[in-house]
């Protein structure tokens, strides 16, 4: 879970911190993730429950490189097919989303029971923060309003240099 400073995921829920409710929070995503795989004709395999724990315990964006490369330590039987697999049916069913491509890798993070919120993603060093802005939200809606349109998701990504890399250099 997000817990230093240098964290980029920060907006977990705040009950899936607490200790007595985190392993309620951990069966429910779990449970929805299982109910899709059935669905799909499909098992909930260790492997597959291990992807999502990784996911869920990121305190940064990750890559499906940087997930098998995390996992792969543990399980050397693990194969980068599986991974993106995997990260794929969580994407279908609504657990994870896809954040700010730089040089074609997209990042994912997890969205189950998390706020809306959208993304500043650093084009030097790859850092992805993330913010909320009502005023944003509301200009959006009003957008939409005015022009009948019937918005079933959006995803705003901002791509600029964060305060470090906009920083001089000493050589």
């Amino acid at each position: 879970m997000a817990t230093h400073q240098n964290a980029e995921v920060i907006l977990f829920p705040k009950h899936a911190r607490q200790p007595t409710q985190h392993k309620r929070w951990l069966a429910t995503i779990l449970q929805t993730f299982q109910e899709h795989l059935v669905r799909q004709g499909l098992n909930l395999t260790r492997q597959r429950e291990e992807i999502l724990r990784c996911l869920m315990s990121a305190d940064r964006h990750l890559s499906v490189e940087e997930v098998y490369d995390a996992l792969k330590k543990q399980d050397p039987t693990l194969g980068r097919a599986t991974v993106f697999r995997t990260v794929k049916l969580l994407q279908e069913c609504g657990l994870v989303a896809e954040v700010g491509a730089l040089n074609g890798r997209s990042k994912f993070e997890l969205k189950a029971d998390r706020p809306h919120h959208d993304h500043m993603v650093c084009i030097e060093c790859s850092r992805i923060i993330e913010f909320q802005s009502p005023m944003m939200e509301r200009f959006q809606d009003e957008a939409i309003r005015r022009q009948g349109f019937v918005a079933l998701w959006h995803r705003h990504e901002i791509f600029g240099r964060c305060k470090n890399c906009q920083r001089p250099r000493r050589s």
